[in-house]
C-alpha cells in the first residue's frame, strides 16, 4: 500500500482491484480509512463493518477468556475473523475456514495475509456440504455466509442447523451473522430464533444481538445453571 493512498483513504476510497467469480458478480478490494477492505456491490465482506460485527460478537461471548482450541469458520471471506482471532485476541486456535469462492480466497491471500496463519486451514468447498459430511467437531463455530447481503435459504434450514449442532463440542459456542435490511428479513429473525431454539432445545440458550445498524448476531451456547455450565 502506497503511503499517499493510505493517507488519502481517510478522505476518499481507493479501488485497487476489481474482479468477479461464479459466486460473486463483483468483488472490490479498496483502501478505506488506511486499510484494505473487500466489498461486493452492496456489502462489506471483510475488514469493514463485518470486522466490527465479529469483534463485538466475540467480546459478548468473552472468547478470550474461554479455553477453546478449535474453530470452524463457515464463509471465510478474506480473513476478518482469523485476523481477530490471531492478531487481536492472540488466540492459538486451530481454525478451519470453509470458503466456496476461489476468487475470494485468492484476494484474501494477496491483500489480507489469509495464507500466513500457521494454525489455519483453508478449504474451498460449499459450507452446507462440508457441515453435512465432516466428522470433526469444534469449540467455536462462526457462520458468516452471504450471497451479497442475503443468507441463502439452505443456511437457515433445519438440516443445516442440525448439522451445526452435531459439529459443536460440549461447552462450545455458535455465532451466526444475519443481516436484516427489509420486511422479509426482519420477519426471518423470529423464524431463525425459533429454529435454533428447536434444534438446540435441551441445555442451550439462544440470544440475539443487534450489532451495527443491520446485523443481527445469534449466539448459541450451553445454558448455565447456578453459575456453572
Amino acid at each position: 500500500m502506497k503511503p499517499l493512498h493510505k493517507y488519502l483513504s481517510y478522505l476518499v476510497r481507493f479501488v485497487v482491484e476489481e474482479s468477479s467469480s461464479q459466486h460473486n458478480d463483483k468483488l472490490i478490494v479498496a483502501i478505506q480509512e488506511g486499510k484494505y477492505v473487500l466489498n461486493t456491490q452492496h456489502a462489506n465482506y471483510s475488514f469493514g463493518s463485518l470486522h466490527r460485527v465479529f469483534q463485538k460478537a466475540f467480546k459478548i461471548i468473552q472468547l478470550k477468556e474461554r479455553n477453546f482450541s478449535s474453530c470452524l469458520l463457515l464463509g471465510g471471506g478474506a480473513g476478518s475473523v482469523p485476523s481477530i482471532l490471531y492478531n487481536e485476541l492472540g488466540l492459538n486456535l486451530s481454525t478451519t475456514v470453509i470458503e466456496i469462492d476461489k476468487e475470494v480466497i485468492r484476494l484474501g491471500k494477496k491483500y489480507f495475509k489469509l495464507g500466513d496463519y500457521p494454525n489455519l486451514k483453508i478449504v474451498n468447498e460449499d459450507a452446507f456440504v462440508f457441515a453435512a459430511n465432516t466428522a470433526e467437531t469444534y469449540d467455536l463455530i462462526a457462520i458468516d455466509i452471504f450471497k451479497d447481503i442475503v443468507v441463502p435459504e439452505q443456511f437457515i434450514s433445519p438440516v443445516f442447523f442440525d448439522n451445526i449442532k452435531k459439529r459443536l463440542n460440549p461447552n462450545g459456542v455458535v455465532v451466526f451473522n444475519f443481516v436484516s435490511f427489509n420486511f422479509e428479513t426482519k420477519q426471518q429473525i423470529k423464524n431463525i430464533e425459533q429454529l435454533f431454539s428447536t434444534i438446540f432445545k435441551t441445555g442451550y440458550k439462544v440470544t440475539i444481538h443487534k450489532i451495527e445498524s443491520l446485523n443481527r448476531v445469534f449466539i448459541v451456547e450451553e445454558r448455565k445453571v447456578d453459575g456453572h455450565v
